[in-house]
């Protein structure tokens, strides 16, 4: 917060980069599938810090650090960051792409419906979970009957 505040203070192009740094070290080091709610709370402050800055530097300070507090009392997590370099690297530097699979293609894709795979096709591979939900679902036959329908009644 000290080295916050003495940015902020600097000038309002600093304060902007503090907010811009705290927004990424929220996803880089911070453990956002354990705390869903921080990266919401922390933007938003963030935003009105941004909006208030010029009218009153006292508030715009208030809400950095509220961000900042709530960041530091998260679950600390360097996998989001790990995770978007492994993948995002891998294709910007050895031209990775993924093969896609043959259950992609399905009633939503040109490919698909070239191939002639319609609602059953869908409900077979194109809708599976991995992993499976733990419970069953109780609309699923009716959307799927009601689906059926609605295909039938399409020119």
């Amino acid at each position: 917060m000290e080295f916050a505040v003495e940015l902020m203070h600097t000038s309002k192009a600093f304060h902007t980069m503090v907010c811009n740094r705290l927004e990424v070290i929220c996803h880089e080091d911070l453990d956002t599938l354990a705390a869903p709610h921080v990266f919401p709370f922390v933007a938003a402050s963030l935003a009105a810090s941004r909006d208030r800055y010029s009218k009153s530097i006292g508030e715009a300070r208030l809400m950095i650090g509220n961000a900042i507090r709530m960041m530091c009392r998260s679950p600390k997590s360097r996998a989001g960051c790990h995770f978007a370099a492994a993948i995002g690297l891998r294709s910007s530097l050895e031209g990775y792409a993924p093969t896609i699979p043959d259950s992609a293609y399905d009633q939503h894709t040109l490919t698909g419906k070239k191939l002639g795979r319609g609602l059953d096709h869908f409900r077979k591979e194109g809708a599976k979970l991995v992993p499976p939900p733990t419970a069953a679902d109780p609309y699923e036959d009716e959307a799927y009957r009601l689906w059926a329908i609605k295909q039938r009644s399409r020119p």
